[in-house]
C-alpha cells in the first residue's frame, strides 16, 4: 500500500470514530497523519462529531486546527449541524473558538435559522447572545422570527424579539410574522407579536391583511384577537374583499357575524385631560388609532426555557 492509500485509509477511519464519538481513536488517527476527509455528503469528521453531539471529539477536531466553517454540499457548517440537534454545548465550543455565525445553507438558512424552527430556544439564545444576525433572510425571505412564529416556538420567539428582531418585516409574499402566526392558528405567538406592538395593518402581496388572513381560514379566535388589538376590518385587499366579504366568500358564517359585529373605526385610547386656567376646565378628547405605539421600543421580559 502506498503512503496516500495509506493516508487515504486512515481519514476514512477518522470520520467513522468521529462519527461515533471514539475520542481516543481520533487522537490516535491524527497522531498517525489522517487527514480530513469528507463524506459522500461534503461533510468533514467536525461536521459529524458536531451533529452526533460528541463534545469532546469536537473538542480534539478544533485543537487539530479543523476548518470551523468548512460547508457541506448543503453548504452547512459545523454550526449548522450541531444547531439542527439542539447540542449547545458543541454550539458554545464552535463560537467560542470563532466560528462564523451567519454563513447561509442552500435555502438561504443560517444557524439561528434553524434554531427557530426546530424550538430550540437556548440554542436560539447562545447565537443571539453571540452576535448572530437575527434580521437575516433566507432564500423565502423569512427571517428566524418567522420560522419561529409559524412552529409556535414561544420561547424562541421571546428570545428574538428580545434579541432585536422585528415582527413587521415580511417575506417574498409580503408576509410579516403576525400574517405566518394568524395563517397556522398560533394564538400564543400572536398574543407574543402584539406584546411587541407589531402592526394589525401590514398588508402582503396579495393585498391581504392578518385579518383577511384569519377571516378565509375560520380562525374565530385569531379574528377575536386581531380585533381586540385594533385590527381595522375596512382594508380592501387585491381582489377588492375586506375581511368580512373574505369570510363570507370562504363560506365562514361565524367569522362573518364576529365581523359584522366589529366596530369599523379603531379607536383604542379615549383619554380625557383636564387642564386647569384659572377658573376654567378645559376638555381635550384625544382619540389614537390603535398600533400606532413606538415599534421600537424596548421589551424587558425575562426569557428563560
Amino acid at each position: 500500500m502506498s503512503q496516500q492509500d495509506a493516508v487515504a485509509a486512515l481519514s476514512e477511519r477518522l470520520l467513522i470514530a468521529a462519527y461515533k464519538g471514539q475520542a481516543e481513536n481520533v487522537v490516535q488517527l491524527i497522531n498517525k497523519g489522517a487527514k480530513v476527509a469528507v463524506t459522500k455528503h461534503g461533510r468533514t469528521p467536525l461536521h459529524l462529531a458536531a451533529n452526533k453531539g460528541h463534545l469532546s471529539v469536537v473538542q480534539i477536531l478544533l485543537k487539530a486546527g479543523c476548518d470551523l466553517d468548512v460547508q457541506d454540499d448543503g453548504d452547512q457548517t459545523a454550526l449548522h449541524r450541531a444547531t439542527v440537534v439542539g447540542n449547545t454545548e458543541v454550539i458554545a465550543a464552535l463560537i467560542q473558538e470563532g466560528c462564523a455565525l451567519d454563513r447561509q445553507d442552500k435555502d438561504g438558512n443560517t444557524a439561528l435559522h434553524e434554531a427557530s424552527w426546530h424550538g430550540f430556544s437556548q440554542s436560539a439564545k447562545l447565537l443571539v447572545k453571540a452576535g448572530a444576525n437575527v434580521l437575516a433572510k433566507n432564500k423565502a425571505g423569512n427571517t428566524a422570527l418567522h420560522l419561529a412564529c409559524q412552529n409556535s416556538h414561544s420561547q424562541s420567539t421571546r428570545v428574538l424579539l428580545l434579541g432585536g428582531s422585528r415582527a413587521d418585516l415580511k417575506n417574498n409574499a409580503g408576509d410579516t410574522c403576525l400574517h405566518v402566526a394568524a395563517r397556522y392558528n398560533h394564538l400564543s405567538i400572536i398574543k407574543l407579536l402584539l406584546s411587541a406592538f407589531c402592526s394589525v395593518h401590514e398588508k402582503n402581496q396579495a393585498g391581504d391583511t392578518a385579518l383577511h388572513v384569519a377571516a378565509a381560514l375560520n380562525h374565530k379566535k385569531v379574528v377575536k384577537i386581531l380585533l381586540e388589538a385594533g385590527a381595522d376590518g375596512t382594508i380592501v385587499n387585491n381582489a377588492g374583499q375586506t375581511p368580512l366579504e373574505t369570510a363570507r366568500y370562504h363560506n365562514n358564517p361565524e367569522v362573518a357575524l364576529l365581523l359584522t359585529k366589529a366596530p369599523q373605526v379603531g379607536l383604542t385610547t379615549f383619554s380625557i385631560l383636564l387642564i386647569m386656567w384659572g377658573c376654567k376646565v378645559v376638555v381635550i378628547l384625544h382619540l389614537r388609532k390603535p398600533n400606532q405605539t413606538n415599534l421600537n421600543r424596548k421589551h424587558n421580559q425575562a426569557v428563560e426555557k
